[in-house]
């Protein structure tokens, strides 16, 4: 079994490999073809064709993919096929991709023959996008219950003893008081000399 091995913080260059496995810990460039039964590693691959089982990397520079599998943090080529499915969890920019399954964050692709898509949503897992839904509508759910017992805490006599320009004003005074409490601030209102006379 022959095991090619690409060490971190190296740059290896090849104009063909051949192997059983291909680890890529640095950055590998290939001029020709790469065909291997697996590629495996957190490096970076350039590359003109890749054929090989499955292939896990971070980087794949490539102008022809032709997998089972494929997942790598970022992808860019011209053709994509992977039979059983393409993963990339940053981004993939391709001319032309042909899966059985395609999950990507970010994706810039022409044409698309896959059975399914599953765009995933950045920075947040499933559970915590769940959870921060639950949070949401719990605070929409208290803070709108609070609000309706704030306005039917006026009594009928308070509503038919004043003016309806004075219950839209204060309506709007007790808006305001609410925002500069949550804010720490306090509202003083003052008459001018106009309205004092």
């Amino acid at each position: 079994m022959k095991k090619i091995i690409v060490p971190a913080g190296t740059i290896e260059r090849h104009e063909n490999i051949f192997a059983d496995e291909l680890v890529v810990q640095g950055r590998l460039i290939v001029s020709g073809v790469i065909r291997v039964k697996r590629i495996y590693g957190s490096g970076m691959i350039d590359a003109r064709r890749i054929v090989a089982g499955a292939v896990v990397a971070d980087i794949l520079e490539v102008n022809d993919i032709c997998a089972n599998k494929l997942i790598a943090n970022k992808i860019i080529c011209v053709t994509a096929t992977a039979s059983a499915g393409i993963i990339a969890k940053d981004y993939i920019e391709a001319l032309c991709v042909k899966t059985g399954r395609l999950t990507a964050t970010v994706s810039r692709i022409e044409t698309t023959e896959a059975s399914e898509i599953i765009r995933l949503l950045p920075k947040r897992s499933y559970i915590g996008a769940v959870f921060c839904s639950w949070v949401k509508e719990r605070f929409m759910f208290w803070r709108h219950s609070r609000i309706t017992r704030k306005k039917t805490s006026l009594t009928a006599s308070e509503l038919t003893s004043k003016e309806p320009s004075d219950i839209e004003f204060e309506k709007l005074m007790e808006g305001y008081r609410e925002k500069y409490r949550e804010g720490g601030y306090r509202l003083i209102l003052e008459a001018t000399d106009s309205e004092a006379a």
